[in-house]
C-alpha cells in the first residue's frame, strides 16, 4: 500500500546574511509516521522546522500539504494548514492555570448577548473541554486549576502537546521534548507522542540531540550538517555510532 504523504518540503532555503541557514532541503512526512531531523549545533534543525511552523519565511522552495502548495508565512497560516509546533521552551503562561493556556489566544466567549457586546469568556465550557482533553490523552493533572508553573517539566509538556492536538493539529513538530525533564518525566513525554500517534495518525516531526531518543520515537532519520541534508534513512537500516559519524563528519 501507497504511503500518503501530508507534508513535503522541496528545496527550501533560508540566508541569513551570508549565512546559509538551511540550504536547499527537501524532504517528505508521511501520514502517521514519525520522522526524526538531528545534527550538531548549526546544522540547520530549527531554522528548518522555523520554517515549515511559520516563524521564519523561507526566502525560496515549495511547501506542499496533501499534495496541495501552501504558502506558510506567519504562525497563523502553519495553523491553519494544521501545523502545531511544541517548542523547548513550552510557550506557556506560568501563572495561567491548564485551561487559560490551552486556550490562550483562541479563548471561547459566552454565546450570550454578554459574551457578543462585553466579550466575556466563557470559563465552564473551557474548563469542561480542558478536563476532556486530559482524559482523552491521558495527562494526570490533580489539580487543573492551579497556575501551570506549579506542574512538574512533564506535565506541562503535557499540556503543549494536548493543546496542538485540541487544536487540530494534523502534523506536530517537537523541539527537544524531553529537554531538562528527569528520566521518569521524559518516559511520560515520550509515551505520549507514541499515544498520539498511535492513536490519532498524527504524524510527527521531531528534533532532539538525545540519539537514544530518537531511535526509540521514530521510524525515519534525517541528518543535516552546515545546513544541507546530507543522509536520510529508515531507522532499522543502520544504528547509532552511524548517525553520529554522519552528524559530526567523523568516521566511527
Amino acid at each position: 500500500m501507497e504511503k500518503k504523504t501530508i507534508l513535503e518540503a522541496k528545496n527550501l532555503r533560508k540566508y541569513f546574511g551570508g549565512i546559509k541557514a538551511v540550504d536547499d532541503i527537501s524532504l517528505k512526512l508521511y501520514k502517521g509516521e514519525i520522522i526524526g531531523i538531528v545534527g550538531d549545533n548549526g546544522a540547520g534543525k530549527s531554522t528548518l522546522i522555523k520554517i515549515i511552523s511559520g516563524v521564519h519565511k523561507k526566502d525560496s522552495g515549495e511547501v506542499f500539504i496533501n499534495g496541495e502548495k501552501v504558502e506558510i508565512n506567519d504562525v497563523r497560516s502553519a495553523r491553519v494548514n494544521g501545523v502545531e509546533t511544541v517548542y523547548q521552551d513550552q510557550l506557556l503562561i506560568q501563572e495561567f492555570d491548564v485551561a487559560e493556556n490551552l486556550f490562550l489566544g483562541r479563548e471561547k466567549r459566552q454565546k450570550n448577548r454578554f459574551g457578543k457586546f462585553f466579550k466575556l469568556l466563557d470559563f465552564k465550557y473551557m474548563k469542561e473541554e480542558t478536563e476532556k482533553l486530559l482524559e482523552r490523552i491521558g495527562i494526570e493533572i490533580k489539580d487543573a486549576d492551579s497556575p501551570v508553573g506549579n506542574l512538574s517539566g512533564g506535565q506541562r509538556q503535557g499540556v503543549v502537546v494536548g493543546r496542538a492536538v485540541y487544536w487540530g493539529g494534523r502534523i506536530l513538530i517537537f523541539d527537544e521534548p524531553t529537554n531538562n525533564l528527569g528520566a521518569k518525566q521524559e518516559k511520560k513525554v515520550m509515551n505520549l507522542i507514541k499515544l498520539i500517534r498511535n492513536k490519532y495518525n498524527i504524524s510527527i516531526i521531531i528534533i532532539s540531540h538525545n540519539i537514544a531518543h530518537v531511535f526509540e520515537l521514530v521510524d525515519r532519520i534525517i541528518i543535516l550538517r552546515n545546513g544541507k541534508k546530507i543522509g536520510e534513512r529508515i531507522k532499522s537500516e543502520f544504528n547509532k555510532n552511524e548517525i553520529v559519524s554522519m552528524i559530526t563528519g567523523l568516521k566511527s
